[in-house]
């Protein structure tokens, strides 16, 4: 085979691929987007016409719709995580409990469709495609709240070693305090709404040791 068409071969296919992979990433943005704005509701119709491709083609890519939401969210998910190690590492321990609360819950304020994926995965509702086992998504939900309870376990021990948390309180109990706060924090395109703040300060006293 001539070089230089081997050559044009191999850059003919890495075009491809990153026309491919630009594609899925707008199609991604797309359905950010929508879902942020309008919920996890949004029709698979809907997402594949802001992303200017046919519904087949979108089915091509993923079989459900549970798949778009896990790829669309997977990095925000992961941010969940990384916002419980930096809690963690906080040197005073209730200092970590109000940030990882405050800053999981601004995550959700211009987001209601995360806002909806972590209170379905909370109560046990995950699961937006009709006939699918919503396996994968449960997987990776249960899978986060696994991982952020493992850190926020040494934040609680730490926090009851200064006795600045009750003894009955447990690193679970972070989690069930951040739906709480969810559901009070309206999603709004600004400012941190006041109802949300109220809920924390109220949720947070009522962890003090009394």
């Amino acid at each position: 085979m001539n070089p230089h068409d081997s050559a044009a071969e191999a850059t003919a296919e890495a075009a491809a691929v990153e026309s491919v992979t630009a594609r899925l990433e707008h199609l991604r943005q797309e359905a950010h987007e929508l879902f942020a704005k309008d919920g996890l509701g949004v029709p698979l119709a809907d997402i594949a016409k802001a992303a200017g491709v046919g519904v087949a083609t979108l089915y091509r890519r993923y079989r459900d719709k549970d798949l778009l939401i896990l790829e669309v969210y997977r990095e925000h998910l992961d941010y969940g995580e990384k916002l419980s190690i930096d809690a963690n590492g906080h040197e005073d321990p209730w200092e970590g409990l109000v940030y990882f609360l405050t800053k999981s819950t601004e995550q959700f304020l211009n987001d209601r469709g995360m806002r909806e994926l972590i209170l379905g995965g909370y109560v046990g509702g995950a699961g937006w495609a009709r006939g699918s086992s919503h396996q994968e998504l449960h997987e990776a939900l249960d899978s986060l709240q696994h991982r952020i309870t493992h850190q926020l376990e040494f934040l609680v021990a730490r926090a009851k070693e200064q006795q600045v948390v009750r003894d009955d309180f447990e690193p679970t109990d972070m989690l069930l305090m951040s739906a709480m706060a969810h559901v009070a924090a309206p999603v709004k395109e600004s400012g941190w709404p006041v109802s949300a703040q109220r809920a924390l300060t109220l949720l947070l006293e009522g962890i003090r040791p009394s």
